[in-house]
Order: C-alpha cells, then structure tokens, then sequence
C-alpha cells in the first residue's frame, strides 16, 4: 500500500487515479485497491464516477484512459484538475477589475473560479459563451453582476457556446478586458487543441482593450495543435507558484507583465511581489 484511505479524501483519490491512468495508460481494480488501501467496491464506484465525467473506459478488472484531447479537454477533468492553482489565479487575476468594467471569460475553469471574487466589484459587466458561467451567476444574489452571453453552437463537452454564430456576436461588442486560459508554448504562443475553439479565442481577444492569460503551470507542459495568437497578443499572465523559473522569464521576455498567484496567507506579500518585482519585463 502507497498511499492509505486516511491520507485521501475521495475527491483527491479519484485524482490520483487519473494520475495514474495518465502515467500508465490502464490499471486493475485489484492494484488500485492496493494502493489506496480501500476496497474493490470503493475503486469500482470511484471508476464509475471517473467514467461518467468522461475521462475514462471501464474495462473488465479496471479502466483504460481515454484519448488524451477527449478526457483533458472534458469539462468534468478541468474542473477537477489543480483547483488551489486555479483559486489562487483567480483571486489574483479579480484584484485586476476595477468597478463598472466589462469583461470577456471564456469557457475556462479558472474563469469561472473568478465569479465569486468579481460578484464584489460594483457594476461589473460579463461577457461570456460558458453555460457553467451562466449557472453560477444564477446562485448569485440578484443583480450582482450584468451578464451578456453569447450564444450559437452548443458543444456539450465544453458545456460553452461556439461557432461562426458565436463570433459574429462577439464582434458587435466591446469590452476593457479579456481573461482567457489556454494551453502556452513559450517560444509560438497560446494554443488549444480544437480549431473551432482556437477561433473563438482570438475573436474574444479582438474585442478587447486589455488581455490577460491565466495559466497555472500544467498548461505550459501541454500542447494544442491550433494556435490562438502569439504571446503579444497579452499585456499580463497570472501564474502560480509553481511555474518553472524559465517560464517566467520567457514570458517576461515577450513583454508581459506577470503577476505569481501564491498561498491565500500569502496574499498582501504576491501584492507587493507584483507591484514591486515580480512583474517587471
């Protein structure tokens, strides 16, 4: 046994499940049961919840991963992929909105992670195609922010609306700012891995005034096939703290402004870092 029931929680085992469904491309009931120190029934119903957000195919006696652009891409595997990364990005990334603003979230999870923090700014303004927005703003006090959706093109593995429909009512609009996530090689720029999606990307930074990449540090290990604009398309990155040092210093290099989103205890010193280091060029 690695790693015992009492060290994990079911949502961190599940994770580390994926994990090692990535690592190794299959496992056995009986391994994962060992491992974890839980029984078959346990790893079966943690399987069986695995398979339902789609990151994963039963087989008999354990599962196999599924493509990696099908279970990376899924809602259900972002939502659960580095959520304190994600959490601290986005309360980095609000301190950037100011009052009455407008702003354009694309179909992200760490955009989505900002709702509660810009659902405190004053006549906010929201622009966005992700139906996962909408709800959320829905559970929020009424008339906490303006919210604009876009519509067209359903596609139910990013629960967001796309198309050409999608980019022809973007271009009517304006907004001060664009929060946008995506998959980043230093050297080309930002990508993502559908070109439908890739196009709708590059509309939402047209329309905006100021462009912001939120990227925790799996997103620089990855890599999309279509590229949605070079790095100076942004004038900021919000990272974590766990970036790689070369990292930072490419995308400092091309000209953007970075700001390193730590612990939430640490929450006036990543204040002060940006304000007086960590975000010169």
């Amino acid at each position: 046994m690695i790693e015992g029931d009492g060290q994990l929680g079911v949502r961190e085992r599940r994770q580390a499940i994926l994990r090692l469904i990535l690592e190794r491309e299959s496992v056995t009931v009986h391994e994962l049961a060992d491992r974890f120190g839980v029984s078959n029934m346990t790893v079966h119903r943690d399987l069986d919840a695995l398979e339902e957000r789609g990151v994963l195919r039963k087989v008999r006696g354990g599962a196999t991963a599924q493509p990696t652009a099908a279970y990376e891409s899924s809602l259900g595997y972002r939502l659960g992929e580095n959520p304190e990364a994600k959490e601290r990005i986005a309360r980095v990334a609000a301190q950037m909105v100011e009052p009455g603003s407008s702003l354009v979230l694309d179909d992200s999870t760490t955009g989505l992670a900002m709702l509660p923090h810009l659902a405190r700014i004053p006549e906010l303004t929201i622009v966005t195609t992700f139906v996962s927005i909408v709800d959320e703003v829905a559970r929020m006090t009424e008339g906490t922010v303006n919210l604009i959706v876009v519509g067209g093109t359903y596609n139910a593995k990013y629960h967001a609306f796309g198309g050409m429909m999608a980019q022809q009512a973007l271009r009517n609009l304006r907004v001060d700012r664009c929060f946008m996530a995506a998959l980043i090689d230093v050297k080309r720029g930002a990508f993502h891995r559908e070109a439908d999606q890739a196009a709708l990307k590059q509309t939402m930074l047209e329309i905006a005034d100021a462009r912001t990449l939120l990227a925790d540090y799996s997103k620089f290990s990855k890599r999309g096939t279509h590229r949605v604009a070079g790095l100076d398309a942004f004038d900021d990155a919000v990272v974590d703290d766990r970036t790689d040092s070369e990292v930072l210093a490419a995308l400092r290099s091309a000209g953007l402004e970075v700001h390193i989103a730590g612990p939430a205890d640490a929450h006036d010193r990543d204040r002060h870092d940006t304000r007086d280091g960590a975000t010169r060029r």
